[in-house]
C-alpha cells in the first residue's frame, strides 16, 4: 500500500495501545512522548521491523499498521491524522 502524506498540520490524534494482535488505525504520522524502541509493521510492509531509539517529543513520518506490545519500549504515543 502506498500512502501520500497530506499537506498541512495534523488536526486529530488517537492514543496508541500497543498490541501483539490488533491493528492500529492508519494515520499520517506518529508522535512519541517517551523515547524507546518500537516493534511494528509499517502500513506498506509485509513484516515487522524494530525501530530503535525513536526520539521523544517529535512527530515522526512513520505510518504504522501494527505497533506490537512485545519489544516496544517507547511510550505515550499518538497516531496523528
Amino acid at each position: 500500500m502506498s500512502r501520500t502524506r497530506d499537506s498541512g498540520p495534523s488536526d486529530t490524534s488517537v492514543a496508541v495501545t500497543p498490541s501483539d494482535t490488533a491493528a492500529q488505525p492508519v494515520g499520517r504520522g506518529l508522535y512519541v512522548g517517551t523515547s524507546g524502541n518500537i516493534t511494528g509493521r509499517l502500513a506498506g510492509d509485509s513484516a515487522d521491523q524494530v525501530f530503535k531509539n525513536i526520539a521523544q517529543g517529535v512527530e515522526h513520518g512513520l505510518v504504522f499498521q501494527y505497533i506490537r506490545s512485545s519489544g516496544t519500549t517507547a511510550a505515550d504515543m499518538l497516531i496523528l491524522f
